[in-house]
């Protein structure tokens, strides 16, 4: 049987949403403990860039965890900053 994550305490999660607001400006960062998942959402207003729904960059992630939300993160940014698709 595999190893069963256990969530993350309050100070933890405080401490990872500082940390990924800090690196992902303009991102808002959520954990919502009825799921235990993570998510981040921006403006969906942004027009340039090109993404998945009608040529707009992503505007919504969510993630198992704090960790997995930070890839999913770095890999649309950096998607955007070479001018590429982010998905």
């Amino acid at each position: 049987m595999g190893k069963v994550q256990q969530p993350p305490g309050a100070d933890a999660v405080r401490e990872w949403k500082a940390a990924l607001r800090e690196e992902f400006p303009g991102w808002s960062i959520i954990h919502t403990t009825d799921t235990g998942r993570w998510w981040a959402t921006r403006p969906t207003g942004r027009t340039e860039g090109r993404g998945p729904f009608g040529g707009r960059p992503a505007s919504e992630l969510d993630a198992d965890t704090a960790e997995g939300l930070r890839e999913n993160l770095r890999e649309v940014t950096d998607a955007e900053a070479d001018g590429r698709p982010a998905w």
